[in-house]
């Protein structure tokens, strides 16, 4: 089997981003892509989202709970599978002499990164989107260098510059 990078990001309207210093790089290395989608196991963040599960938690009505988390999972996933096939990700694949793969997961990102590699011995590197580093809570980089062994790239964001 080819040997493959795989590209990690999280489910969402960012989850393309990094994906052309991939490709690139996947091009260069003459390796295949695979691509790995994280999406939250847990409902957002955001302090509307916490009210609205508070509220219908203290009403005691966790099917409408259960109901708003799942309808999030599903836009979460809908948004992946537009820019899967209509944009970046799709178009790049077109590239001659790269594979791509792509994969849909929930949970830990270290978990489901372990899991992953665990029977694909042909990935030779870990490649992180920069929309995982956005979230500290979520993502620990030591952790992840601690559980895996091959070698972790982390793609940033281009420095910002000032004028």
């Amino acid at each position: 089997m080819k040997d493959k990078v795989l590209f990690v990001t999280r489910g969402g309207e960012q989850c393309d981003e990094g994906f052309p210093y991939v490709l690139e790089l996947a091009k260069t290395l003459g390796s295949g892509i695979e691509v790995l989608i994280i999406y939250p196991s847990q409902m957002t963040s955001s302090f509307e989202g916490i009210m609205t599960a508070a509220t219908y938690a203290e009403a005691g009505d966790f099917k409408t709970i259960s109901t708003i988390v799942g309808e999030e999972q599903a836009e979460f996933r809908e948004l992946a599978a537009r820019k899967i096939s209509a944009h970046t990700l799709l178009n790049g694949s077109r590239e001659p002499g790269v594979d791509l793969v792509c994969h849909n997961a929930d949970g830990d990102l270290t978990v489901t990164i372990k899991n992953h590699l665990k029977n694909r011995p042909y990935i030779d590197m870990v490649l992180l989107s920069p929309s995982l580093s956005e979230n500290r809570k979520s993502f620990d980089l030591r952790k992840l260098l601690k559980n895996i062994s091959k070698p972790i790239v982390n793609i940033s964001r281009p420095a910002a510059i000032k004028i």
